[in-house]
């Protein structure tokens, strides 16, 4: 017998080293496949939520704040989505490479794929609307997840800048008047005598609108264009434009 298998069978002796049955590997496999399957729809919804979050904002109002293309994409970029994205990939990397077969493909490979297949299950929650349920939950249900991601509510919320959402809950349509109550549930009362109203030709109790104008008050606010919010995503509303 060989030095090395003297040196082999004693560490096996001294180490107590005991064979792993069948069963042991084929878990540990399953296991990995099962957290790649996971983690590639988990940056799906990441990649679904970005699409959401910046295909719902209204981009032309940054002309109306004077901020460049530019500074307006640094500012509401879904930077928390991007991150958990980034982060998704690379677990799922490391789940794939993991599996009995994983190791024979290259590091380009496996995230090409990985991005594909996010991209493509993305493309389908946000096409459904999922992206946009999924949000408004987070939104109401996650405290302070609202200031982690910048999204439309907050684009909106800037009263001093002459912007300003809510859903109406009074009319008072002969004296120009609206009383909107924004997301913090403070009310304001809406001068509409000059406003241009898009999307609708009578606003109505319970509509969520957008407001561009100026703030008069604490509040008060004189508008000068209202657009009502339809409710639906992007991705939904093109759908809905499809199947006509």
């Amino acid at each position: 017998m060989s030095d090395i298998s003297k040196e082999t069978l004693t560490k096996i002796k001294k180490e107590k080293v005991h064979p792993r049955p069948r069963w042991y590997f084929l878990t540990r496999n399953y296991l990995f496949w099962f957290m790649f399957a996971l983690t590639t729809i988990m940056g799906s919804i990441a990649f679904g939520m970005i699409l959401f979050i910046t295909g719902d904002m209204d981009w032309d109002i940054y002309d109306y704040l004077g901020i460049s293309l530019t500074k307006a994409l640094l500012k509401s970029l879904p930077y928390l989505w991007i991150i958990l994205l980034i982060f998704f990939l690379f677990v799922t990397y490391y789940n794939f490479i993991h599996t009995r077969t994983g190791y024979r493909y290259r590091f380009i490979m496996i995230l090409f794929i990985s991005l594909v297949i996010s991209f493509g299950l993305g493309l389908t929650f946000y096409y459904y609307g999922w992206t946009e349920t999924l949000d408004r939950k987070l939104r109401s249900g996650v405290p302070g997840y609202h200031h982690l991601v910048y999204g439309r509510p907050r684009q909106w919320m800037q009263p001093e800048k002459g912007l300003l959402s809510g859903i109406i809950t009074k009319v008072e349509l002969g004296h120009n008047l609206l009383t909107v109550k924004d997301e913090s549930a403070k009310e304001w009362k809406i001068d509409i005598s000059q406003a241009k109203i898009m999307g609708v030709s009578l606003l109505s109790l319970n509509q969520e609108i957008r407001i561009l104008g100026q703030q008069t008050g604490k509040n008060a606010f004189k508008a000068t264009e209202i657009r009502v919010f339809r409710g639906l995503s992007p991705g939904k509303r093109r759908r809905e434009n499809w199947d006509r």
